[in-house]
Formats: C-alpha cells, sequence, structure tokens
C-alpha cells in the first residue's frame, strides 16, 4: 500500500521482534530491510552494495550493519560505508502511523552517478575485475553514456601508463581498450557489458603521481620539434620527446604529431618492434573519438617511449634488414606515391618472395611492387590476407606459433592506419615492418600456398545458417581444433552470411577467459571483413581495399581466428560475474540471482 511522496506500507510493529530483521519486496527486483534495533526500526536497500547479498542475513551491532558474506559494514542510520570499492548504502526514513510501519523508500531514478564514477574509479586503481564490472553495469543502467563513461576510464588510463607502464606494457593495453570498445559496438546487453568491462579492466592498474611535465619556453616552432623528435628518437632518449610533444600540444600543432610518430615508428632501426605501429594506431583511433583534451597526457607520454625506446644491437639477420631498409628510405620517401593505383598485379611472386626465408629476396619483392605502381592498399590486403592464410593453416600439433601469427595479422593491418594518419611514405615504409614480422616468424613450419588457390569448395551439411553457426561456436567450445576450420569454409560456400557468424564466434569469444589475448585480433577481424580497415579504405571486388573483397582467399580471416579461438580456448567463461553484475544493476539480491 502507498500514501504518495513515496511512502509505502511494510507490515506492522509486531512482523519483526527487537534483534530480528525482515526484507519487503517493494517493486520488481527491489526489497527494503528493516531492523528492529532495541525497539527502533531501521530501513535501507537490502542489496549489498559490494555483491549484492542480501542484508537482512547480515548482523548489527553497536550500529553498525555488517553484511554476512564479505563482510563489507555500514552505518545503520546514514548508510555510509567504512570499506573501500563498495558503493554507500542506501536508508530511508521510516514513520510509525499507530501499529503500521511506513517507509519512504523514494521512487527509482537514479540520483547515482558521481558516486557509482567514483566507483568506477576505485575499481580501475586496484584492478578489480568485479568493481569495474558492476561499476559499468549501474552507470548504464542508471542512463549514464558509454562515452562519459569511457572518458573516466581514459583519463586513468593516461595517468596509469605514464607512471606505471613501459612502451611494450602500455601499447598493449591501449590496444585492449580500443579493441574492447570497437568490438563493444556490435554488441547489446550483456554481451556489450562484456566488451566494456574488458575495456575497463585492460586500463586498470596503479597509477601514481608523477612530476609535471613543462612547456618548453618560446619561441619554438614546429620544424624544431619536428627535427629534435627524430634525432631523440634516433638516441633513444623518450623523456626528452615526451617534452617536445607536449610543447607541440600546447601550441597547437596537434594536427602534425601522428604524422611524425608514424614517421619515427617504421624508420629502420625500428624494424622488429612492430607493436609500435600497431599501437600507434589505436592512440589516432583514441584522439578522433576523444579528442586531445581526454587523451593528451596519454599520446604524449606513450608516443615518447615508444618513438624513444631502447633498442639492443641487431643480430646478423636483422642487422642486414636495417641496412637494406635503410638504403631503400631516400626512394620511399621520393617516390611520388599518386601514380600507385594498380590493384591487378602478380601477387603470388610477391608471396613467394616473402616466405621465401630471403630477407633480401623479401624486401626487393615489395620494392618491384612498389615501383611497378602497386596501390599501397592493395599491397597491404595481400599482407593481412598472407598473414590469416598463415593462421588458418599453421600445424597445432607442437606449437601453433599464435602469438606471432596474430602479431602479423595485427600488424598488417594496422599499416592501413600509417597510411591514413602518417601518409604514403610511411606507409610504404611500414610494408617492409610486415616482411621482417613473417622472416622473425621462419620458425613457423606453415607450407607455401599461392594466395589465389581455391579453397576446398564442401557446404555444410546443416540445414540452416543459425544450424551451421551452432556447430561452428559447439566446435570452438569442445576444443575441435581440427575440424573447426573446414566448418568455417563450408558455412561460406553454402552463401551463409560472414558478418553473422562473426558475431557468434565473437560472441563466443567475449565469454571465454582467453578473450584478453584474443580481443585485438578479433577486432582487426571485424573491421577487414567487414571491408572498414578500422577506418581507412573500403573494399572492393578486385581484392584492393579492407577485407580483400572478391579475393580467393578471403575466407580465410575468419578461418584463422576461429582456429586461433578454439586452440587456445581454456573452456571456461566468466558469464557469472557480468551476469551478476546486469542483475545487481537492476536491484536484485544475489540469493534472487542464485535461486533463478
Amino acid at each position: 500500500m502507498s500514501s504518495g511522496n513515496g511512502w509505502i506500507r511494510v507490515g506492522t510493529t509486531t512482523d519483526i521482534a527487537p534483534g530480528e530483521s525482515r526484507a519487503v519486496r517493494i517493486s520488481e527486483g527491489r526489497s527494503v530491510a528493516l531492523f528492529n534495533v532495541n525497539g527502533r526500526i531501521h530501513a535501507t536497500d537490502n542489496q549489498c552494495p559490494h555483491m549484492g547479498f542480501p542484508l537482512t542475513r547480515g548482523v548489527v551491532k553497536d550500529g553498525i550493519l555488517t553484511c554476512d558474506w564479505h563482510g563489507r559494514s555500514f552505518d545503520l542510520e546514514g548508510g555510509g560505508c567504512f570499506n573501500y570499492e563498495c558503493d554507500d548504502l542506501e536508508t530511508y526514513p521510516v514513520d510509525i502511523r499507530g501499529d503500521e510501519l511506513w517507509v519512504q523508500a523514494g521512487d527509482a531514478t537514479y540520483k547515482r552517478r558521481d558516486q557509482h564514477l567514483q566507483l568506477l574509479w576505485e575499481g580501475l586503481l586496484s584492478g578489480d575485475s568485479w568493481t569495474i564490472s558492476k561499476a559499468t553495469a549501474l552507470l548504464l543502467s542508471g542512463g549514464v553514456s558509454e562515452h562519459d563513461i569511457v572518458q573516466l576510464i581514459l583519463r586513468h588510463l593516461g595517468r596509469h601508463v605514464a607512471s606505471e607502464r613501459d612502451a611494450g606494457g602500455g601499447g598493449d593495453v591501449v590496444s585492449l581498450l580500443v579493441s574492447g570498445l570497437e568490438v563493444g559496438k556490435r554488441f547489446d546487453g550483456e554481451d556489450r557489458l562484456m566488451a566494456l568491462s574488458l575495456a575497463g579492466r585492460a586500463a586498470s592498474g596503479r597509477a601514481s603521481e608523477r612530476l609535471e611535465v613543462i612547456t618548453l619556453p618560446p619561441p619554438v616552432r614546429w620544424d624544431q620539434i619536428d627535427d629534435w623528435v627524430r634525432m631523440f628518437s634516433r638516441n633513444m632518449q623518450d623523456f626528452r620527446i615526451e617534452r617536445c610533444l607536449h610543447t607541440a600540444c600546447e601550441n597547437g600543432h596537434q594536427d602534425h604529431i601522428f604524422k611524425l610518430l608514424f614517421e619515427c615508428a617504421v624508420a629502420p632501426y625500428f624494424l622488429g618492434f612492430s607493436r609500435n605501429v600497431a599501437s600507434l594506431g589505436d592512440l589516432a583511433r583514441v584522439v578522433d573519438t576523444f579528442g586531445w583534451g581526454e587523451a593528451s597526457e596519454l599520446v604524449c607520454n606513450l608516443g615518447a617511449k615508444m618513438t624513444g625506446r631502447g633498442r639492443d644491437e641487431p643480430e646478423r639477420f636483422h642487422r642486414d634488414a636495417v641496412r637494406l631498409l635503410t638504403e631503400l628510405a631516400p626512394e620511399l620517401e621520393s617516390h611520388d606515391y599518386e601514380g600507385n593505383t594498380r590493384t591487378e598485379y602478380d601477387e603470388n611472386a610477391l608471396v613467394d618472395a616473402l616466405l621465401s626465408v630471403d630477407i633480401e629476396r623479401s624486401f626487393e619483392a615489395v620494392t618491384r611492387a612498389l615501383r611497378d605502381g602497386v596501390a599501397i592498399e592493395r599491397l597491404i590486403t595481400t599482407f593481412v590476407l598472407l598473414a590469416a592464410d598463415r593462421m588458418a593453416r599453421t600445424p597445432v600439433n607442437v606449437d601453433a606459433g599464435w602469438g606471432p601469427l596474430s602479431t602479423e595479422f595485427n600488424l598488417a593491418a594496422s599499416l592501413r592506419h600509417v597510411h591514413a594518419y602518417g601518409g604514403p611514405a610511411a606507409a610504404a615504409k611500414g610494408l617492409y615492418h610486415a616482411a621482417w614480422q613473417i622472416f622473425d616468424n621462419r620458425w613457423i613450419n606453415i607450407p607455401a600456398r599461392s594466395l589465389d588457390e581455391p579453397l576446398p569448395a564442401h557446404r555444410t551439411d546443416t540445414p540452416d545458417a543459425a544450424a551451421a553457426s551452432d556447430l561452428i561456436v559447439h566446435s570452438i567450445k569442445s576444443l575441435d581444433i581440427h575440424g573447426v576450420g573446414d566448418q568455417v569454409v563450408g558455412y561460406l560456400n553454402s552463401g551463409f552470411d560472414g558478418s553473422d557468424l562473426l558475431k557468434e564466434v565473437g560472441r563466443a569469444i567475449l565469454w571465454d577467459d582467453t578473450n584478453m589475448e584474443l580481443l585485438p585480433t578479433l577486432r582487426v577481424a571485424f573491421n577487414e571483413w567487414e571491408g572498414s580497415g578500422g577506418g581507412a579504405g573500403g573494399g572492393d571486388a578486385s581484392g584492393g581495399g579492407a577485407g580483400g573483397k572478391g579475393h580467393p582467399s578471403r575466407y580465410q580471416l575468419l578461418v584463422g581466428l576461429v582456429r586461433y579461438a578454439t586452440d587456445v580456448r581454456l573452456n571456461k567463461n566468466s558469464m557469472a560475474s557480468i551476469n551478476t553484475a546486469m542483475r545487481f544493476s537492476e536491484g536484485r539480491t544475489t540469493v534472487e540471482v542464485f535461486d533463478e
């Protein structure tokens, strides 16, 4: 019974004996906990703000309510929590009308945006996945925009990377953040929450104070900054690069920064530092989405760490490759790339050279293609499809090499970012970095195959696309690495939609404990299959753009991803925590969720 102004009749004074408690449901998914303490009735939300346990199962002593599950304790009067990573408890006024108990529980309007953003911040600092998931679910349920949530994650990430991460670790974190956000856009509900939570978990960790970066005193021109950054990059002086980049931001030169960073990242002495290129592409995507105001600390610090990172003396083959690219650099920088428009070329000859285990022959083949006017986007597609084909066919009886192979795949696709942000000369140099990566992975014993060789023509035996997709997902979950690749080819040969399959495979990846490992490759597979390339270049029938639409090896984009997901799967999932977080945001106690 309700009397207006949020007052609800919840029973009588005789319903709760002194020292006892009782839960009363007041709406769907919402219950009030009543406590009789020395004859006085107190009312609180029955859901513990930590993990949703019913507080009526807790203990009250000296005015403090302690949850019986994890020991979180609260002031019974005001609801304040005495622990970290736990929201304050909502308490409600109580009125006794005769022998009737009335509680003013108010409406369900969301009023705790700031508290839940603080809760998310605490979860990010500690790296506690439950707190991150819970806070994210509460914020989304309360109507807080995903953009605002990610802004907080990004601000934390900037300081976390600046104070706690080196170039490699920081780049990996940014890749996971961007991958989680881009993959999450393709899903709804709990699947999207999982992707967002993964992005938050990737960005989490300590964020210490550090010395403030000071702008260089004027006058400082952009051409000076450009020269200094290139010199400091050669000399491995990242701290000096950061001050230059910070000064460039303060002086309004943001539009020039990524071109400079990409040109440094593809310099010959950075051969073998493949993640530099991909991470810079991810940083550029962050700025595109959130602007320099939110991302400047992250870009200046991590960009400096990557382009000024230390380098050991290279071994013989590596030294030869650096020398070859150094000799080619003047030609690549002066080449007129407007004439590189060809999409038809001898792709098999390039692939044969790339797989020849002869770095000089490999580099010569790339040079010949550029001199012959082959479009850079077309060459990038060749590298992407070659990497996918190698993932689709790598033997798995000993060491499939998934880490190095996925690096090949992600590096090749990231060259589209180099082209878009750094220009054609930087992208051309990036092709040699991708060629080196293939050479460096020569220990993976994958038989050579021409990319125009037709794949098997069999079709699936299942009656429809949904059944065929279910069969593939079942094979992933049952670790059928030897059968799942043929199932994917059969699915696609039957004319079923590859984007639908990707979404189902993506869902299986998100809910497995190997999701962090696979997330960047899942993102690249989505972008390449859909022809977006992550924001640069579209596909066409000649295979000239992202995804190689119409290319005989295009199916290998999905085959390689699915085999990778199957072989590394732990056959576990993280569904319980995300499902519980969703139910928690709806106001239900953990016991109610478990009872379901």
